[in-house]
């Protein structure tokens, strides 16, 4: 009878439960809160400008910067507003209908009544970075309204230059931009965003997202100009580490996700060659092949670390 029916705060008559289990429980939740707001109380900060300290002044809301909780209080408050704005509501949700049983290319069998599972998104959560999804403009006006209004009763704002739309339309349908609006106020159409520092594109291609990460890691590069690649002092083998750690990272970054063609992998090899020959000092008047390079510093193409990331 226990399975299914009584929710596990039902503690009474069953095994291993009692009343002093949950008394302790009860004194838990009292410490614990305790605990969190003694962090916070009396808590005071200084704005400074300048040079020039601003006077002490009370802080009544928000987490402490540096804080170790601060992170884990956010990420709940944050989801407790998204639990205020939707409810388990999944009538706006993108349905996902699958089977597991190796029919993948046959759509007519997704149609069965019996062997098909279905899955709802609705939406991406990193911190505060928040992809919401809909089927329809329609759905996706009712998910923000219903978003905008929980951020209001838990005292947060959503800002209107930051939040974008996307409109993805199906093959059969010809493209036009979507008019979503936060209190009378219409977000900004795109074609293209950026979310968790990768690019996402409504073509789908990754043209975008490689341009931007060679700039990225050509700007990485350029940083460490004189403080590493042209400190004298420093062997070439601590620069070749501080390469592999800084900038490879910074252009591959997210490469698992990437459907790659020729023209993108040659692109990423072109910006990676030029720089390791920038660290052997090996010019274009040299006319030294990119196999030497590679093989008088010890280091594979950009092709492996890309072929590997991509069978993850």
């Amino acid at each position: 009878m226990e399975d299914g029916h009584l929710p596990e705060s039902q503690c009474s008559f069953r095994e291993s439960r009692g009343t002093v289990d949950m008394i302790f429980a009860a004194c838990q939740l009292q410490e614990k809160w305790h605990i969190v707001r003694q962090f916070h109380n009396g808590l005071l900060t200084r704005v400074l400008d300048d040079g020039d300290s601003s006077d002490a002044f009370p802080v009544s809301n928000g987490v402490k910067q540096g804080c170790v909780l601060a992170p884990m209080l956010f990420s709940m408050m944050f989801s407790a507003t998204l639990t205020d704005a939707f409810c388990d509501d999944e009538e706006t949700s993108i349905k996902i209908r699958y089977r597991t049983d190796g029919r993948l290319f046959n759509l007519g069998w997704l149609q069965a009544k019996t062997k098909v599972e279905e899955d709802s998104v609705l939406e991406f959560l990193f911190t505060d970075d928040y992809l919401l999804n809909a089927a329809t403009e329609a759905q996706m006006q009712l998910s923000m309204n219903h978003f905008s209004t929980a951020c209001r009763n838990f005292s947060l704002t959503i800002p209107i230059n930051k939040t974008e739309v996307l409109h993805q339309p199906t093959l059969q349908k010809t493209y036009s931009e979507s008019t979503i609006t936060i209190e009378a106020e219409i977000l900004k159409a795109v074609d293209k965003f950026i979310y968790l520092s990768s690019t996402l594109s409504r073509s789908m291609n990754i043209d975008d997202e490689v341009d931007t990460r060679i700039s990225k890691a050509s700007f990485a590069f350029g940083r460490l100009w004189e403080l590493v690649w042209e400190k004298r002092g420093i062997k070439l083998s601590k620069k070749l580490k501080m390469y592999k750690v800084v900038v490879l990272p910074t252009l591959l970054y997210a490469c698992e996700t990437w459907t790659v063609y020729e023209h993108s992998t040659k692109q990423l090899n072109l910006f990676d060659m030029n720089c390791l020959r920038r660290l052997l000092k090996i010019t274009c008047q040299d006319k030294v092949p990119d196999i030497d390079v590679l093989s008088q510093i010890g280091l594979p193409s950009i092709y492996t670390p890309l072929r590997r990331a991509q069978v993850k």
